[in-house]
């Protein structure tokens, strides 16, 4: 049954609408002026659209970095359709792939697809970033087998955890390499939540997700550095020919409000003290917790822990569900059985600790009674199953 006051705790599954973009949308489709025609027709309302569709890039250009050019981006279905569409690009361009094992399962789940004699994972360490000595041992190994050029596909902030990557450090194992190294960056996790300028990462591509900064799904965005090529999936003439099919223009009008409201350093300042709230209470609630990636550099408003006490599933999700808290685990379910998290037993954990996992993550409109609600709770299951008093 739908409950009215949930506490929403997912946002890195989904944001939601912002108020903001819900009330620019409501203007734009009441508005008798304005008749979203095909951007590609040659007409004056065709050219209309084609000038919101150029300013709508611009605007959203303008959130990944002062020195990003509307021409660089590349719009897509989806997060998903963005992520494999670099990958399936890059496998045409390169001698071998590397993918990380923490990666989203749009891309890690083309690892066993790729057709490429040279295909490997790279190991997540413990506190959930990636191993970068492996990985200085993977383009050695490539090196001496007589490949030239490696594609690299990374999170620069994983959704489960919030772990970073270490970019500095990854550029300078990709520049010590000698090696020309193709890099892509899932940058979905950390769009509006960090202050971005993709032109200074190591990065050839990276890719973001609409719903994840307060505009619907049905968008993602491909960023291209100048002088990268990239194979469309689908040819047509969207994007200066990178994609087919009409432009999402609703989709993408909706994505340029939310960056228009995008405060990175306000979304810092509101989740963080919720983090710190939450993580030194449910150590207080329970020592026998293990908070993934609290060692390590992490997104401010995710926190993903473990019950240790339990040695077979619990339906934390569903639990809290019906004490009106939507949160996550994190885990696929398919033909009813519920899996672990692949990233945190990539990570090391049990498998007994990956599925009594929980990942909470924040948005600028929760609350430290949220937080404190939660808590309580957590307690009250506790203390019914005998685990706590």
């Amino acid at each position: 049954m739908w409950q009215k006051n949930v506490r929403y705790l997912d946002y890195n599954a989904s944001s939601g609408v912002s108020p903001y973009v819900r009330d620019q949308l409501v203007a734009l489709l009441k508005n008798e002026e304005v008749f979203l025609a095909n951007p590609s027709s040659r007409h004056r309302l065709g050219q209309k659209m084609q000038h919101f569709l150029y300013d709508s890039a611009r605007v959203i250009a303008n959130s990944l970095g002062g020195t990003v050019s509307p021409d660089e981006l590349i719009f897509t279905a989806s997060g998903t359709e963005a992520n494999q569409t670099v990958i399936r690009s890059m496998e045409k361009d390169v001698e071998g792939m590397i993918i990380g094992a923490g990666e989203h399962s749009a891309s890690h789940d083309l690892l066993p697809l790729l057709g490429l004699s040279f295909v490997h994972e790279l190991p997540l360490l413990r506190e959930g970033s990636y191993d970068l000595q492996h990985l200085n041992h993977l383009l050695s190994l490539a090196k001496e087998s007589g490949l030239r050029k490696i594609g690299l596909s990374l999170f620069w902030a994983n959704n489960e955890t919030g772990a970073l990557n270490h970019l500095a450090a990854l550029k300078s194992v990709i520049q010590a390499s000698g090696l020309e190294v193709i890099l892509h960056l899932d940058g979905a996790q950390v769009w509006g939540k960090l202050t971005l300028n993709v032109a200074d990462t190591p990065a050839q591509f990276v890719t973001f997700s609409s719903h994840k900064i307060g505009a619907p799904a049905g968008v993602g965005v491909i960023w291209k550095r100048a002088g990268t090529s990239l194979h469309p999936l689908i040819l047509g003439s969207q994007s200066r020919g990178m994609r087919g099919g009409t432009e999402n223009l609703i989709g993408i009008l909706a994505t340029r409000f939310a960056c228009e409201k995008m405060k990175p350093m306000e979304f810092q300042l509101c989740t963080r003290p919720l983090q710190i709230r939450l993580e030194a209470g449910l150590i207080a609630l329970n020592p026998d917790i293990e908070i993934w990636g609290w060692q390590d550099a992490r997104l401010t408003n995710t926190t993903r822990f473990s019950f240790k006490n339990f040695s077979s599933y619990e339906n934390w999700v569903e639990l809290l569900d019906l004490k009106g808290f939507a949160v996550s685990h994190g885990s696929a379910c398919k033909a009813r059985v519920v899996e672990p998290s692949r990233v945190l037993l990539k990570m090391g954990a049990t498998r007994e600790s990956a599925l009594n996992s929980v990942r909470v993550s924040f948005g600028p409109s929760n609350t430290e009674k949220e937080v404190d609600d939660l808590l309580e709770a957590l307690k009250e299951i506790l203390v019914k199953k005998g685990v706590t008093q």
